[in-house]
């Protein structure tokens, strides 16, 4: 363990917005960063209210937030740079991994990597358009298809003072399903001008450990649903413990605090449900030898119900 090293905590959306981030930190934190799920200007040039409310800085600590933006429109893009350098933030991440179909479909995300001569204009126009005082790093994956897309990815990427390059080694058509390319991440530690960061199947201390013994010349390594799975991760590898295991009195205070929140700011039953269940899904995998209860609190259709059995769960 190097306490140099940082953790980024990558973003999910419909999960890791400001209050989970902002929960997060205050039950566990040790986390460097946060990526904001990504915002997506446009030709109105403004920011959705809940947009805004995802990036306002008395919602955020601005010294550890990281706004991430979505479009394939140079002049959108700088737009949003500049109404965000406004607000206080020093970096901005353009994202350029997200596989979504939809988003793909109107290349944007990794869909833009299909397309080298438009990807290349539109950093072109951002970096010689920029005039706030911001960094901008990027996300990116691979390619759309083939990961041999990234040699003449990287070389554009290349061109440019890109702060920070996080890499998802796998293409676009991979999703989160099949295995990563690591020895891409491999070709860029020779070739990338920019400093690197690691994303992609992290899911223990051991697994942040490797890579950092795998790369060490990278600082930092990014994690999105390892840490949502288990919020102790990131504490755990700093303080150089081979196992994170899930402290339960300290988890109910943090999922009461969430529940209760998004009550507050959720219109009816079913949202607060559907977000809950939604982390639902990363959290079961603390409790192995409790699939009935997990299910039981999966079909529940009430709040009521929802916290008389998450309760039971975690005593």
């Amino acid at each position: 363990m190097d306490n140099t090293k940082k953790i980024y905590f990558a973003p999910l959306e419909g999960v890791t917005d400001s209050i989970f981030r902002n929960t997060f930190s205050k039950y566990y934190g040790d986390v460097d960063k946060y990526y904001t799920p990504f915002i997506s200007p446009n030709s109105t040039f403004k920011f959705t209210t809940r947009e805004f409310k995802d990036i306002n800085p008395e919602k955020n600590d601005i010294t550890k937030t990281v706004p991430q933006l979505l479009t394939n429109n140079a002049e959108h893009f700088l737009w949003a740079v500049h109404e965000i350098a406004t607000l206080g933030f020093k970096e901005i991440n353009f994202n350029l991994g997200c596989p979504s179909g939809t988003v793909v479909a109107k290349k944007k995300g990794s869909g833009l990597l299909y397309y080298p001569e438009e990807l290349d204009q539109m950093l072109g126009d951002i970096f010689s358009g920029l005039k706030d005082d911001v960094q901008i790093s990027i996300k990116t994956r691979l390619g759309k298809i083939e990961p041999e897309e990234f040699y003449e990815i990287l070389e554009i990427y290349n061109k440019y003072p890109i702060s920070e390059l996080t890499i998802h080694p796998r293409v676009q058509k991979d999703f989160y399903r099949e295995p990563i390319h690591p020895e891409f991440f491999e070709y860029a530690m020779e070739h990338a001008k920019a400093p690197l960061v690691f994303n992609g199947e992290i899911k223990t201390t051991d697994d942040i450990a490797d890579t950092f013994t795998k790369y060490p010349a990278i600082d930092a390594v990014m994690i999105g649903r390892g840490l949502i799975s288990n919020p102790e991760l990131s504490i755990a590898y700093k303080n150089g413990q081979k196992t994170s295991p899930l402290d339960l009195n300290k988890f109910k205070l943090f999922h009461n605090d969430l529940l209760v929140q998004y009550i507050d700011i959720l219109s009816g039953e079913k949202p607060v449900l559907h977000r809950m269940k939604e982390f639902l899904s990363f959290w079961e995998t603390n409790f192995p030898d409790d699939a009935k209860a997990i299910k039981k609190i999966r079909k529940s259709n009430s709040i009521k119900e929802y916290k008389s059995l998450t309760e039971a769960l975690f005593n």
